[in-house]
């Protein structure tokens, strides 16, 4: 019986030893792991300190940027050039004058993070990235990267409207105004009617004009106000040339997108006008500055434009696959609401052709009355208004 017994007092005591053993494994384990992580982590980390030197890298690189800009700009006098530094600075694509377009300092802004600020003596003072980034429209027409701005989504837009609309993006910019788009097609009932008439659908958002051009009889001679006029500027000003007007089907149903009454319920409080669509003159000057091409529209003739992707050595009616698919503030490329956008400009191809853009990035034309596409409504914003860049890349309405 004694050896049974002292089998079993040594079964269990091994079995208390090997528990014990465990537990301290685990704790000696929970031990190194928590020092691990505390040496990996925390403001005194692994991971924190080089997250801290790829910022300071990234910051010294935006530096040298301006550095070499800088250095490029002294006259023989040793004195730092003014209109020569702004020449120097706009040559770099990555960097954008936000402050000091007539005199020093000269504020610029490194890819789109890095803000410094750059005295007459060619000093160059880095400010807090928290600083707030203000935008014009006068800041991104005179950008040398537009892809910066063109397709950054906006916040802060409110119209009559707004539930319809799922995100504005900034279409475009000139001196004095900048342009927001749709980011997606709108719904039936978001649609505006014309005075009398409905708009004409397929489905929720494939829409045709073979109603609403009822209302617009006189066709061009709708378009009264001058700068509605210039968003189609060729072809008015080959109008007046010609002193003449169009009442062909394809003028009523452009009268019927130019009409700023109508699509008023785009226009907010921040807004000067909407419209229900891009006119092929700025969508061809958006696209060439975004991706630096030679893209062009021209009215041909009263019935409408042609255009050229070669800064005007050749010119058609209609060109296959000329827009990045790929980049949905000019391409839809989703064809399960339309097939592609109406334009707001008549084509030269047909008295009945309204331009387009196709879901494969081709600029073509379409019959008014084919209830195959959809509208995406364009603002133009008012003079005053300024965009705050936020951390996420978008832009939010001061």
């Amino acid at each position: 019986m004694s050896k049974i017994t002292n089998l079993k007092e040594k079964t269990f005591t091994n079995k208390g030893i090997t528990l014990i053993a465990l537990v301290i494994t685990i704790i000696v384990l929970l031990i190194l792991a928590a020092v691990s992580i505390a040496t990996l982590t925390g403001d005194n980390g692994i991971l924190t300190k080089a997250e801290i030197a790829q910022k300071q890298t990234d910051e010294a690189t935006a530096k040298e940027k301006v550095q070499v800009a800088v250095l490029g700009s002294y006259n023989k006098e040793g004195n730092l050039d003014f209109e020569e530094l702004k020449n120097n600075l706009e040559k770099e694509e990555s960097i954008s004058i936000i402050d000091g377009n007539d005199k020093f300092p000269i504020t610029v802004l490194v890819d789109s993070q890095y803000i410094f600020e750059i005295d007459e003596r060619g000093n160059i003072t880095y400010k807090s990235e928290d600083k707030k980034i203000i935008i014009t429209a006068s800041d991104i027409a005179n950008s040398q990267d537009k892809s910066q701005y063109y397709g950054a989504i906006v916040t802060g837009y409110n119209c009559t409207n707004s539930a319809g609309v799922n995100a504005w993006k900034i279409f475009y910019a000139d001196n004095n105004n900048i342009y927001l788009i749709t980011d997606d097609y709108i719904h039936y009932n978001d649609c505006p009617a014309s005075p009398t008439q409905v708009i004409y659908k397929n489905n929720n958002y494939k829409l045709s004009m073979n109603n609403v051009i009822k209302d617009y009889s006189n066709g061009s001679s709708h378009i009264m106000d001058t700068k509605i006029q210039n968003l189609n500027k060729s072809y008015f000003d080959l109008l007046t040339t010609n002193n003449t007007t169009s009442s062909n089907n394809n003028m009523k149903a452009v009268a019927y997108m130019l009409d700023t009454s109508v699509w008023s319920v785009f226009a907010g409080e921040k807004a000067e006008y909407a419209i229900g669509g891009t006119p092929v003159e700025m969508l061809m000057k958006s696209y060439s500055e975004k991706y630096k091409v030679d893209y062009k529209a021209r009215a041909k003739d009263a019935i409408g434009y042609e255009l050229s992707t070669d800064g005007g050595e050749n010119w058609t009616n209609h060109y296959y696959e000329i827009l990045d698919a790929n980049d949905s503030l000019y391409v839809i490329s989703d064809m399960s609401k339309a097939n592609g956008m109406w334009l707001a400009s008549p084509s030269m191809n047909n008295t009945n052709h309204v331009l387009s853009v196709y879901s494969n990035g081709s600029v073509d034309y379409y019959n008014y009355y084919y209830n195959s596409y959809g509208f995406r409504p364009l603002v133009c914003l008012s003079s005053e208004v300024q965009l705050e860049k936020k951390e996420d890349g978008s832009y939010q309405i001061k």
